[in-house]
């Protein structure tokens, strides 16, 4: 069987379609194809074969990209399409009307609202249409995956193979064995934004500016603004403090870093309703690595970190108590331990990839016969 994932918004390395889902692929399946912005053609050394087409613009240049990725997706003609975005699946229709194709609709966000934030004005009508607009898509494919019971509840109003496979991390690509330093290290791993609590931290941080801590944030800036913005906090108020910007890293060289973690930072703030109804990844990872959890007092998130216990929640408004909880986890090792171990439990129980990969190659060879 041939299989083609198409993604018009997400890296080639992303860690969802390329370390999960399209290896969990390729343990069944030979030929697999990934579609996806880049500069050139390649075979990764998985044997997985990637066909690029220019990186749009912005934001709103999605017309043209979408024209290239049909014409490479047509020619290699696979079985299953496997679409990661609505203007993706959008092509990935199209195939399955040209082609008599298989296609699934991977909806690992929330589109619609993550568009209209796009727009100043008329949010709630934007919305309302990209909803419909992923609606008329998704009544078309073959199979739905998504990550969370709100998205699944949704879209099985209106198709009737819908899957959930949350993004549990990989175990056996984790390292676990702690190394913790004698001073105590937490980190944040993820895109750098306000409204993901960055300012918060460091305000946070400020507070506790004369405890000996070491502070790592791992990941891109979402803008040059914002990046200026944090440094020059960090250089004017923090000048003393052991914080570092590591950029963007490779994706194995973050577990380096948690592995010597007392506690990782998952504040997310509650102005963005996508935030309070999602189930980061960072927190699973975090959890995977025996690393204690920071978080957001968000539902969602409690839900995952009680039952045992695997961190402290927080309000993320808050910067006295998310400087409370380092300073707690920093001067009580044996808690963060305690903590972490907690959540290393419940990963292997429950929040691990081998229980969606098992899904994911059993809705394959369904929708194969």
């Amino acid at each position: 069987m041939k299989i083609c994932m198409l993604t018009s918004g997400h890296d080639i390395f992303d860690n969802r379609i390329y370390y999960k889902e399209i290896l969990s692929l390729k343990k069944q399946f030979n030929e697999i194809y990934l579609v996806a912005p880049g500069e050139k053609d390649f075979v990764t050394e998985d044997g997985i074969i990637v066909k690029c087409f220019p990186k749009r613009k912005n934001w709103i240049d999605r017309f043209e990209p979408m024209n290239r990725m049909f014409k490479i997706a047509k020619e290699i003609n696979a079985d299953i399409y496997h679409a990661h975005e609505p203007d993706s699946f959008q092509v990935a229709v199209k195939l399955k009307k040209e082609l008599g194709c298989k296609i699934i609709y991977d909806s690992h966000e929330y589109h619609p609202e993550g568009f209209a934030e796009h727009f100043k004005f008329g949010r709630s009508i934007i919305k309302k249409v990209i909803y419909l607009y992923e609606k008329h898509l998704g009544k078309q494919a073959d199979a739905i995956i998504s990550v969370n019971e709100l998205l699944i509840n949704k879209f099985k109003r209106y198709n009737n193979n819908v899957v959930m496979l949350p993004n549990y991390p990989v175990l056996n690509e984790i390292k676990i064995e702690k190394e913790y330093e004698k001073k105590p290290m937490f980190v944040y791993i993820g895109g750098l934004r306000e409204d993901r609590g960055i300012l918060k931290i460091l305000e946070a941080i400020e507070l506790i500016k004369d405890e000996d801590y070491k502070y790592l944030f791992i990941g891109p800036f979402e803008t040059f603004d914002f990046e200026q913005k944090c440094k020059k906090f960090a250089k004017d108020r923090l000048r003393n403090v052991d914080i570092k910007f590591t950029g963007k890293i490779p994706h194995m060289q973050v577990f380096d870093y948690l592995k010597k973690a007392y506690a990782g930072f998952v504040l997310l703030q509650p102005t963005n309703w996508r935030y309070v109804n999602s189930e980061p990844i960072k927190i699973f990872e975090y959890m995977a690595t025996k690393t204690a959890v920071i978080s957001s007092n968000f539902p969602m998130f409690e839900k995952i970190i009680k039952n045992p216990d695997a961190g402290i929640s927080v309000d993320p408004t808050n910067t006295q108590t998310i400087a409370d909880a380092i300073k707690y986890l920093a001067s009580n090792h044996g808690k963060a331990k305690e903590l972490g171990e907690n959540g290393y439990k419940k990963v292997l129980e429950l929040y691990n990839w081998s229980v969606c990969e098992d899904r994911l190659l059993k809705l394959y060879n369904e929708l194969y016969k």
